[in-house]
């Protein structure tokens, strides 16, 4: 619901006599920022998210140490070069607003930790973003990019990447640089593959989601990722799952759902520590009502084994 003026400049003025550290203006209407904003010098928190915002001014740099800006579901067509002397921001999100590019100012923000660039235009990133040493989560879901940008690489303290809903054919084999990374988001793009070196990341990755892509067997190399607890496959064109698959011990969340598996590997039966197994949608010789019971996979994968050897007994008879 729009605030209404008055209502907006007393949440203003009353943040002001508080000396508030934050701010929260979402859902206000705004088209443009009111200029008493860039008065509350004490701000560390503001929230701007869901108005109708076409520009940021360049007197948001007054707003000396603020260390969260929200800026998410606006209008947005490009950030002011002056969004570099938030020397103290650690949180940046610009989601869902109409940016084509970014200033390259923003590569001092030396102390920023989460970027979320998600829903915008991107088809690329500037030069300058991997000089931002702190940075750990970088959100770059539902833009345009068709390849991941070389940047990121550099990014060495990354933990979260984000690079769904793009239209990526490939990964760069320099992934293999980002030492940290735990999460890695590929899903909705146009993958057939994955570079040998992505093995190097396995000492680090523990979230792998390459749902929806055109996988039509699984990648050798994911097999060799043995601290992941969680991958997803769903929605690619996999016929079957390798046997190696068993060397994912610490595997807690396996989807595979709508592929075109017919059948399983044995060895799935060696993940102990299997908490969720997701299969429906394939062409697997199990009711449904056995594959329903996602949070059974010991009882899953005994039914298709249990079918299977019956089915091998029967055939020798």
């Amino acid at each position: 619901m729009n605030i209404m003026n008055e209502q907006l400049l007393e949440e203003i003025e009353q943040a002001a006599r508080d000396k508030s550290t934050d701010l929260d203006l979402s859902e206000a209407g705004l088209t443009f920022l009111p200029a008493q904003i860039f008065q509350l010098s004490h701000l560390e928190w503001l929230t701007l998210d869901d108005n109708q915002l076409t520009f940021l001014p360049p007197e948001i740099a007054k707003l000396s140490k603020l260390k969260r800006l929200e800026l998410g579901e606006n209008q947005l067509l490009t950030l002011p070069p002056e969004i570099a002397q938030l020397s103290q921001l650690e949180a940046l999100y610009v989601d869902d607003n109409h940016l084509a590019m970014l200033t390259p100012d923003i590569g001092n923000l030396s102390q920023l930790k989460t970027l979320n660039l998600r829903g915008n235009q991107l088809i690329a990133l500037p030069s300058e973003i991997s000089q931002l040493p702190r940075l750990r989560e970088l959100d770059l879901s539902h833009n345009r990019l068709i390849a991941m940008p070389p940047e990121v690489v550099q990014l060495a303290q990354l933990r979260e990447l984000d690079i769904s809903d793009n239209q990526l054919t490939a990964i760069s084999p320099d992934i293999a640089q980002l030492a940290k990374l735990r999460d890695l988001n590929l899903s909705n793009n146009r993958l057939t593959d994955l570079p040998a070196v992505f093995s190097k990341l396995s000492n680090s990755l523990k979230e792998l989601d390459l749902s929806n892509n055109e996988l039509t067997i699984l990648p050798p190399v994911v097999c060799q990722l043995t601290k992941l607890r969680e991958l997803y496959l769903s929605e690619n064109q996999l016929e079957n799952l390798p046997a190696e698959i068993c060397q994912l011990s610490k595997l807690e969340w396996l989807d595979i759902r709508d592929n075109k598996l017919t059948s399983l590997p044995q060895t799935l039966s060696q993940l102990s520590e299997l908490e969720w197994l997701l299969l429906e949608g394939n062409r697997l010789p199990i009711p449904p009502n056995i594959l329903e019971a996602a949070e059974e996979p010991e009882e899953i994968i005994n039914f298709y084994i249990k079918t299977l050897n019956s089915a091998t007994l029967e055939s020798k008879l």
